[in-house]
């Protein structure tokens, strides 16, 4: 009797749950063990198909959310840059400075969806900032910050709820995933009762497993982080 390895797919698991309740089904003296098992082995098949089908959308919403925090650091680096022009060119002038005061860095540096609150404390600092020379650069570019700013958090909004579904799918598919290897091994002893002494019989009822893991899913669930 041979079993498929602990980190394997579950489309080898429902593979190899199709052959067994083939094999079950075979002998009298086992055919009653093979609904309960094929009831399993088809709840890991829908939780699959489930978590697979949300795939596609989490990619999706992955690479939109990207762009979306790109375009937000390029719009922060050409306003700190307008700031500075509106200075007079000068880089610690008494806009730039009050727009950033510790510079360009700490609004740029965080990643992801940290990126808000400093884009956001941006956006207040323009609305109330009332220096000399700030009224024609604020008009012009406080639209922009507010409009890639929506832009993003809208990307981050939908790229989280994308990602805990996938995640939430992914947990179900798991759990049914070992139930699935345990009932496997009391399906083992189940078979070794009814046929005891017969390994040819035994042998007979469990597939040969070709599984292989999939390395496709550890990109995937390890992709599908925290924004």
């Amino acid at each position: 009797m041979r079993k498929y390895r602990n980190n394997a797919a579950s489309e080898i698991r429902v593979s190899y749950g199709i052959e067994l309740c083939a094999g079950l089904r075979f002998f009298p003296e086992t055919a009653g063990f093979a609904p309960s098992f094929e009831s399993l082995n088809n709840d890991l098949d829908a939780a699959h198909t489930t978590r697979y089908s949300l795939r596609k959308p989490l990619l999706e919403k992955r690479a939109a959310f990207r762009f979306a925090h790109y375009e937000t650091d390029q719009t922060i680096r050409m306003t700190h840059r307008a700031a500075e022009i509106a200075d007079g060119g000068r880089k610690h002038g008494p806009i730039a400075t009050f727009l950033f005061p510790n510079g360009l860095g700490p609004v740029v540096a965080p990643h992801g969806a940290r990126q808000v609150p400093p884009t956001e404390k941006l956006v207040a600092d323009m609305k109330r900032c009332k220096l000399a020379g700030s009224e024609a650069f604020c008009a012009e570019w406080l639209p922009k910050v507010e409009a890639v700013l929506a832009k993003f958090k809208a990307a981050v909004d939908v790229y989280d709820v994308a990602r805990k579904a996938y995640v939430s799918a992914f947990q179900d598919e798991i759990t049914l995933r070992a139930e699935h290897y345990d009932a496997i091994d009391k399906m083992m002893g189940l078979v070794r009762s009814a046929f005891p002494n017969d390994r040819v019989k035994q042998d007979l009822v469990f597939p040969v497993s070709h599984d292989d893991a999939d390395s496709a899913e550890s990109i995937e669930a390890g992709g599908a982080e925290n924004p």
